[in-house]
C-alpha cells in the first residue's frame, strides 16, 4: 500500500491546483497570453468579462506543467536511490511509481472516463511511441512552431467531432537528466535528439468553444 501514496498525491495535488488556478484567472489574475504566431489571428476576448478560452487553456497547462515537473524530480529521486528503470511499455504498466509520461497518460485519460470538456496530451514530431505522433494538422504545425521557436506557444481554432475548439501547443521540456536518459534508453535511434533545455516534444490543449 505504501508505494500507491506518491502516486495518489501527484494526482491529488493537480486537481486542486487546477481548481485555484481557474479561479484566480476568473478574479482577472494571471499572467499575460503568451505569445500567438503571426499566421494565427488571436480570438478576441469575451464581452461578458468571463474568462477566455486561450486564457483556460494557459490556466490548465500551468497546472500541468507544474505537476510534471514536481512529479519528474520526485521520479528521479526515486530511481537515484535504485530502482528498476522502465524501460518499455510493459514496465511502466507495472511499474508501482510509473514513468512521468506514463502517469501524464494515465491522469488525461481518467480525466477524459470523467467526462471532463477539455483535454490535454503529449505529442511529439518524433515519437518513441507512435500513439504520441500528431494527430491532427495543427498539431503538427504547432509542434513544429514551437520547436522553433523558444519560449513561444502556437494557438489555434479547430473543428473535431462537430465542436468548435481553441487548441494550444506548448513546448515540453525535459525536468531533469532522467528523463533524457530515460528516452534514450527506450530509443537509442534517438539518443542525440534530446538535450536539457531543448523541447522533447508539446502537450496539446484542447479548450471547447461551444458546449
Amino acid at each position: 500500500m505504501k508505494t500507491r501514496e506518491p502516486l495518489a498525491r501527484p494526482i491529488a495535488w493537480s486537481l486542486a491546483a487546477l481548481v485555484a488556478a481557474l479561479a484566480l484567472f476568473a478574479l482577472g489574475a494571471g499572467s499575460e497570453p503568451a505569445a500567438q504566431p503571426a499566421e494565427i489571428p488571436a480570438l478576441p476576448p469575451p464581452s461578458n468579462g468571463a474568462i477566455s478560452p486561450q486564457n483556460q487553456a494557459d490556466a490548465l497547462h500551468y497546472v500541468v506543467a507544474a505537476d510534471r515537473e514536481l512529479y519528474g524530480r520526485a521520479y528521479a529521486a526515486w530511481q537515484a536511490v535504485g530502482a528498476p528503470a522502465v524501460d518499455s511499455a510493459a514496465d511502466a504498466a507495472h511499474a508501482p511509481w510509473p514513468s512521468p509520461c506514463e502517469l501524464f497518460r494515465r491522469a488525461a485519460e481518467s480525466i477524459q472516463s470523467k467526462g471532463a470538456e477539455f483535454s490535454y496530451a503529449l505529442r511529439s514530431l518524433d515519437p518513441i511511441d507512435a500513439r504520441n505522433g500528431p494527430q491532427t494538422e495543427l498539431e503538427q504545425k504547432g509542434l513544429a512552431f514551437v520547436a522553433a521557436n523558444p519560449g513561444q506557444n502556437y494557438y489555434g481554432p479547430e473543428m473535431l467531432g462537430g465542436r468548435r475548439y481553441i487548441t494550444a501547443v506548448y513546448a515540453d521540456l525535459p525536468a531533469t537528466a532522467s528523463c533524457i536518459d530515460c528516452h534514450r534508453r527506450r530509443s537509442p535511434a534517438h539518443a542525440e535528439r534530446y538535450r536539457l533545455g531543448q523541447p522533447m516534444g508539446g502537450v496539446v490543449v484542447r479548450v471547447p468553444l461551444e458546449f
